[in-house]
């Protein structure tokens, strides 16, 4: 089970189908917001569904300015186990190795599913279900094809699916980025914020990647390196 904080999150997961185990409201909240209270009273059993004083809610709350409204979901109900024959001729992948930072996490999410990527492939990363990391979707986890899988397993899958896999390396040696072709699909693999890809891991891919900066920069954070490799393998 995890932890929902706000309308826009158990909106979000009452409309993509997942179970809300439970629900409490603030009371202020509950009149406040009374169409949104009203619905959830309608989609969870009585028994299920608590009241609370304010002073509580300021005290479960994850953030600055709580709503008042919190759910506890079941992970079960969101399926993170991705069938390899799911893989298509010409999609587009994102493959993360050992992302450690919620924020992180949440942001290569929704720009994932904001780029149009078929599926992210996770690797010894930190937990998709933490509160900050669901915040920082913004929902997309909801609705993103999502899988905890093993790397090289899931790089023998691609390949064998006719997938081109890349490494995001910072190595000026790589392959430029604005150089590389998408336009047949592809899969790109994205390390740990401090260390990048681990060398056997990268080895595992086709082609070794990277984006050429300017100035005295030789390297970007990891969510930020994603966002733009994700617009590149749009076009």
């Amino acid at each position: 089970m995890f932890v929902l904080e706000g309308i826009r999150l158990i909106t979000d997961a009452v409309s993509a189908g997942t179970e809300l185990y439970c629900v409490f409201a603030c009371e202020s909240a509950a009149e406040k917001y009374a169409d949104f209270f009203s619905l959830i009273s309608g989609s969870i059993d009585d028994e299920r569904l608590f009241l609370i004083p304010d002073s509580l809610a300021k005290f479960l709350s994850d953030t600055d300015k709580p709503q008042g409204f919190f759910a506890i979901s079941r992970c079960k109900t969101l399926d993170k186990s991705f069938a390899y024959d799911k893989i298509k001729s010409g999609g587009r992948y994102l493959l993360l190795c050992d992302i450690q930072d919620p924020g992180n996490m949440g942001t290569m999410l929704r720009t994932a599913e904001a780029c149009g990527i078929d599926a992210v492939f996770l690797s010894d990363c930190c937990d998709i279900y933490s509160p900050k990391t669901v915040r920082s979707t913004m929902g997309s986890l909801f609705r993103m094809d999502i899988a905890i899988a093993e790397i090289s397993e899931t790089v023998s899958a691609l390949k064998n699916s006719g997938i081109t896999v890349y490494a995001a390396v910072v190595d000026e040696k790589a392959k430029s980025l604005t150089d590389c072709d998408f336009s047949a699909g592809g899969a790109v693999m994205i390390g740990n914020e401090g260390n990048g890809l681990p060398s056997d891991i990268a080895a595992l891919a086709d082609v070794p990647m990277t984006i050429r900066m300017s100035g005295r920069v030789n390297s970007l954070n990891a969510a930020m390196a994603a966002g733009i490799i994700m617009w590149e393998m749009r076009k």
